[in-house]
C-alpha cells in the first residue's frame, strides 16, 4: 500500500492518463494475491507440523 501511495504522489499533476491508475490497481491486486498465497501456505504448513 505504501508503494501505491508513493506512486500516486509521484505522478504528475497534468493529464488524465488512466494507464497509471490501472497499473497501480494491478500492482496492488498482485501484491494482495501474493500475500493471500503466502498466508494460506503458512497456515497449511503450521497444521501439518502439529499433526
Amino acid at each position: 500500500m505504501a508503494l501505491a501511495l508513493w506512486l500516486l504522489q509521484a505522478t504528475p499533476e497534468g493529464g488524465g492518463d488512466s494507464t497509471n491508475l490501472i497499473r497501480i490497481v494491478a500492482g496492488v491486486l498482485a501484491l494482495a494475491i501474493v500475500v493471500v498465497i503466502l498466508v494460506r501456505r503458512k497456515k497449511k504448513a503450521s497444521k501439518e507440523d502439529w499433526s
